[in-house]
């Protein structure tokens, strides 16, 4: 097929997750950035406080709820965010070769002294080891230690200014994940109903677990382990099983490994969530230019591109949408760009992808969503309904990559609010379904959905996930009817 002819889709299965800022957060731009595509929209507790975060969110409920769309809140922990304090004049001028103190003193900055606002830095360095400040843009050399002081040498110099952040890469540091104020943002999160909840530098899974307590509840909000320490790479087997989703946070995680591992690391483990079945987030950078510019580099739409030809979940925006200057034009290229490859991959295979064509032994629910979403190629069905009460059933079949559109039918609220970041899934609330019914309920909503029209085949399933439909505790079923 000519490379220009792919047949372009009218429903973008990659999700975008959005932050929301001071260039975002007024009830205008919020509902231009859900007209725009916003699947997900991101409260990041690193800024603001309770108050703007709380009007931010009934910001978000009330324009969803305008538009009779289907968008999700992800509260974004701070974490142990290690960063330098406050400068006399803003900033100071680090030059290579010269000496410098880094101190955990409550103290001001000034030439030749960068005070730490993480108390246990000197306590956790030594000779030898790396500090790299600014995202990985300065570094300095640990010479000595000598009580609350760290005597350095500049490697790399420039300009420090006021909070940047501190990293070493060559240590894990004793900072826990979770400090006080993340279990009061998880907690106030959670009051007010976010869908999910991120956890900043995750390094084992009982980090998740913490998180999970903290928030507590009868319909807690889901946990995504951020993957932005070495640390978390060691067990990242358990912490994917632990936690409902993960992010790739490469701003960090490409400061902690060397940046030509950062393309390697992204790429399994959008691999390793989806055979957990879990969702991916590639996050950080992806159209950093358009901060300032309408227009994206080519290389930043390369990026994006690679995630959605990974089969990432979702690709994020941050400060792009945050305080950018052209947030909503940042989500529409955003948007442009996943519908671009899609299409690619819907023409080209189906979104069938090579690592599915290895025979192999599967778990029950696991070969019937690789059998349904093949029939959906087979079949050229117009859309796949998958009845799922808890969410468990959708994200199955989300993780097969059908060709056909995801329908997630559920009476929960919740569950359809997080459905909306998983990858093909269109959720959609209804009243409870039992029996038979579900064949009428399905050929309806598709009709008034614009999936399928009179004639088409259309595929109803339900009994994929654990405790995961409207027919729970009944065998897996995978329907075939005509609209």
């Amino acid at each position: 097929m000519p490379w220009d002819q792919a047949v372009r889709l009218k429903r973008r299965r990659t999700k975008i997750v959005a932050t929301l800022g001071p260039s975002s957060a007024d009830a205008a731009t919020i509902e231009q950035l859900i007209l725009a595509g916003v699947n997900v929209f991101r409260l990041n507790f690193s800024h603001g406080d309770h108050a703007t975060h709380g009007a931010t969110y009934a910001g978000v409920r009330q324009a969803a709820t305008a538009l009779d769309a289907p968008v999700a809140v992800l509260a974004d922990l701070c974490g142990p965010k290690i960063r330098v304090g406050r400068f006399e004049d803003g900033q100071i001028a680090l030059v290579d070769g010269e000496p410098v103190t880094v101190t955990v003193r409550d103290v001001v900055g000034t030439a030749g002294l960068i005070p730490s606002q993480y108390a246990e830095l000197a306590a956790d360095v030594r000779p030898g080891v790396r500090i790299l400040l600014s995202d990985g843009l300065l570094e300095l050399r640990v010479d000595a230690v000598e009580g609350p002081d760290i005597a350095c040498t500049v490697v790399h110099g420039g300009v420090l200014k006021d909070r940047k952040g501190i990293n070493v890469p060559d240590l894990a540091l004793s900072a826990p994940c979770m400090g006080d104020k993340d279990r009061a943002d998880a907690r106030f999160a959670a009051d007010l109903g976010v869908d999910y909840v991120a956890l900043s530098f995750v390094r084992r899974p009982e980090d998740v677990a913490e998180l999970r307590t903290v928030l507590g509840g009868e319909l807690p909000a889901r946990v995504i382990a951020k993957i932005e320490h070495p640390a978390a790479l060691e067990e990242i087997d358990a912490i994917v099983a632990a936690a409902d989703g993960i992010m790739v946070a490469r701003g960090d995680l490409g400061v902690e490994l060397p940046p030509e591992d950062v393309p390697v690391a992204q790429q399994r483990l959008v691999a390793l969530a989806r055979a957990h079945r879990k969702p991916a987030i590639v996050a950080t950078q992806m159209l950093e230019s358009m901060i300032e510019h309408p227009q994206p580099t080519r290389a930043e739409v390369s990026d994006v591109s690679t995630a959605v030809f990974s089969g990432a979940d979702a690709v994020m925006l941050s400060a792009e949408t945050a305080s950018g200057r052209h947030p909503v034009e940042a989500v529409s290229m955003m948007d442009r760009i996943a519908r671009r490859v899609e299409s690619h991959l819907w023409s080209d295979r189906g979104f069938l992808t090579p690592d599915e064509e290895a025979p192999g032994r599967y778990a029950l629910g696991d070969a019937v969503a690789r059998s349904v979403a093949q029939l959906s190629r087979d079949l050229g069905v117009r859309a796949i309904v998958v009845f799922s009460e808890q969410g468990g059933t959708a994200r199955v079949l989300s993780s097969a990559r059908p060709a056909a559109p995801l329908l997630a039918v559920t009476s929960s609220q919740r569950t359809m609010l997080q459905c909306a970041l998983l990858w093909g899934v269109e959720p959609k609330v209804v009243d409870q379904v039992t029996g038979e019914s579900y064949r009428a309920v399905a050929r309806q909503l598709v009709r008034d959905m614009g999936l399928a029209e009179p004639g088409h085949h259309i595929l109803a399933i339900a009994g994929l996930g654990t405790g995961s439909g409207a027919r729970e505790g009944d065998e897996p079923t995978t329907t075939i009817l005509t609209v």
